[in-house]
């Protein structure tokens, strides 16, 4: 029954890795140093992942009201119990055979639309990018990762065996507010 499962993860994330990936057209942006509403967006394998992106929210929460953290786990299982309401964690469970999301997922992705967007996937991942991709959003921030620039507003180089949510998020806000980005 277990090698049925590792078939099923591996067909899902095979299909939902391929399609359309969708480029990304800026919407009406604001003070992007302070903006009105953050998602961001987390792939994740291990409960040890979930533990520092509960950390980095501890720590913007202070200063945010609007703030969603999509969190996908590439697993069939649980990573952890989710208490927190700015988390909206899916995982292959939300998706049919073929990858493509089910419907409470796919309203999710349709309703929200934060003004900053700001993708914590150091590493090439098809699936991972595909879900970006779809995320609707004002202004989007992600890692040069091997071809996938075209998904963001704006990428920073990053280097992905010494990834950290935290010094990550704080540089986008370093350059984010040295680039002055502000229109409307």
């Amino acid at each position: 029954m277990a090698n049925f499962e590792k078939i099923k993860q591996d067909i899902q994330e095979y299909f939902g890795g391929r399609g359309k990936i969708f480029e990304h057209n800026p919407g009406i942006v604001g003070d992007l140093s302070k903006p009105k509403s953050i998602g961001l967006f987390f792939c994740i394998k291990t409960k040890d992942e979930l533990s520092e992106i509960r950390k980095l929210l501890r720590k913007i929460k202070d200063r945010r009201s609007n703030l969603v953290a999509y969190v996908f786990a590439h697993s069939r299982e649980r990573v952890d119990v989710i208490t927190d309401q700015a988390i909206v964690y899916f995982d292959l469970n939300d998706f049919t055979l073929l990858g493509k999301k089910k419907e409470q997922i796919h309203r999710i992705f349709e309703k929200d639309r934060p003004e900053l967007f700001i993708s914590f996937v150091p590493k090439p991942d098809p699936f991972c990018y595909k879900l970006a991709s779809e995320i609707h959003a004002d202004f989007k921030v992600g890692p040069n990762t091997d071809g996938m620039s075209e998904i963001f507003n704006l990428v920073l180089d990053v280097d992905e065996n010494d990834f950290n949510y935290i010094q990550f998020y704080e540089q986008v806000r370093h350059y984010l507010s040295v680039l002055n980005i502000k229109t409307r």
